[in-house]
């Protein structure tokens, strides 16, 4: 019944269930199948072009049966200049099928709006407007083709002010996620906009089609490039988007981050999820004006840690990253500051700083418990450098350190001096002062 060769028309699955285990396999030998019938029935672009389409009504069919429950609100944000072109026009729309297919749709799911933009952008529908696979797929396959200029900068603006916001369906702490889809050629400003939806916890897609101008994609797309920026030059390559961007969307990213039981050595990160595939989640913290990152990992049922072995008075940036089993989110930032304070050793809790200004601070400790020759006091910054001693009379229990660095932890030890050798340290750590700026 078949055509030969059977090894690559037939196909044979125990019961239903299975025939996804097909799908992919079938609708690869149509495509190639279509391919070489059209091109011997018809000459150059116009076989191509047949074939690419009927390969995409297959590609609907195959994508439907994998419908991903997440939530998000996605905007599609389509160029429908005259620089598109009617053809790449409806390119674009067999595409957006196929990522609507993708998708459950609904006020809990994922919701979708459509923005196409020219000269202006024009809402052809919100994110609230449509709340069904039926209802989305009917817009996306009648929306006409405007033309007109390529105001990609004007577009993005528009999308973060009258798009993701509550009125027209945008939800909180859900995840945003926009997708542009144009021939790269913005004639407006576009690297400002971008920034501010991406600053907005925006994460942006940039598929180009035709003569894309990459470095543009890339400047308005988030990092990194192979992830987020794709130039489609067929529709094998669409097929390929569409995937990989349905899974980057299910990768949800935790929410919520805040920090509590601050010290000046330590604070707890808390965070929330609001998924229940997470495996595990990844923590990276460093000074806000550089140093070494520190990485910890938690398990998927945790979500809160206590961040260790930090310097006081110092912002930290902290990322919180949801680990799944086919990939990583996106990370949830934010930032906190140690306390100026003092973290003495167990063995030294007498040992206190007061008085501090930019370049000096008091050292106060306990007398020892027997007649001291004298106190040595050894200081350097935490952060390496030089050490400093210096020597005070057995009398004393207080000196003054000087000619200090503003802003900088010092390690602090006092010695005890006895007639018979060196008593028990006192170990602590002092923070001078933030330089004040200077009237000009």
């Amino acid at each position: 019944m078949s055509s030969s060769p059977y090894d690559k028309h037939v196909f044979s699955v125990s019961n239903f269930d299975l025939i996804k285990t097909v799908q992919r396999q079938i609708a690869s030998q149509v495509c190639s199948g279509v391919e070489e019938q059209l091109n011997e029935l018809v000459s150059g672009e116009e076989g191509k072009v047949l074939s690419a389409f009927l390969c995409f009504e297959l590609a609907l069919i195959v994508h439907s049966f994998e419908l991903l429950d997440v939530q998000a609100d996605v905007v599609l944000l389509v160029d429908g200049s005259y620089s598109i072109g009617l053809t790449n026009f409806a390119k674009v729309r067999a595409f957006l099928e196929v990522l609507v297919k993708s998708f459950e749709i609904g006020p809990n799911k994922v919701q979708i709006s459509l923005v196409q933009y020219s000269r202006d952008p024009y809402t052809e529908f919100a994110l609230n407007t449509h709340q069904s696979i039926d209802a989305v797929l009917k817009a996306v396959r009648s929306f006409p083709y405007r033309g007109g200029s390529t105001n990609t900068g004007k577009a993005m603006t528009y999308v973060r002010e009258k798009i993701f916001v509550a009125s027209r369906g945008a939800r909180i702490n859900v995840p945003r996620v926009m997708i542009l889809i144009t021939d790269g050629k913005s004639s407006d400003a576009f690297k400002d906009p971008a920034t501010r939806l991406r600053n907005t916890d925006v994460e942006i897609f940039a598929v180009g089609v035709k003569d894309a101008v990459r470095s543009e994609l890339e400047a308005i797309a988030n990092p990194p490039a192979d992830t987020h920026v794709y130039t489609v030059e067929d529709f094998d390559a669409f097929q390929r988007i569409s995937t990989e961007l349905t899974q980057s969307i299910s990768l949800v990213a935790p929410r919520d981050l805040t920090f509590s039981e601050i010290t000046s050595r330590s604070f707890r990160a808390s965070w929330s999820s609001d998924s229940d595939r997470v495996e595990s989640f990844l923590l990276k913290y460093k000074p806000t004006l550089g140093g070494d990152t520190i990485t910890v990992s938690v398990p998927g049922d945790t979500t809160s840690t206590v961040l260790m072995n930090l310097q006081p008075l110092t912002k930290y940036s902290v990322s919180v990253f949801s680990q799944y089993e086919n990939g990583e989110s996106l990370p949830l930032e934010g930032e906190e500051t140690t306390l100026e304070g003092i973290i003495t050793s167990p063995n030294a809790k007498s040992l206190r700083v007061s008085d501090e200004t930019e370049t000096t601070m008091k050292v106060t400790w306990q007398p020892a418990p027997r007649e001291v020759v004298n106190y040595r006091l050894t200081y350097r910054p935490v952060s390496g450098g030089r050490q400093i001693a210096t020597k005070v009379p057995g009398t004393l229990t207080s000196t003054v350190l000087r000619k200090l660095t503003p802003r900088t932890s010092y390690d602090i030890t006092v010695h005890p001096i006895f007639k018979k050798g060196e008593g028990k340290a006192r170990q602590g750590i002092g923070t001078t002062r933030t330089k004040k700026p200077q009237n000009i």
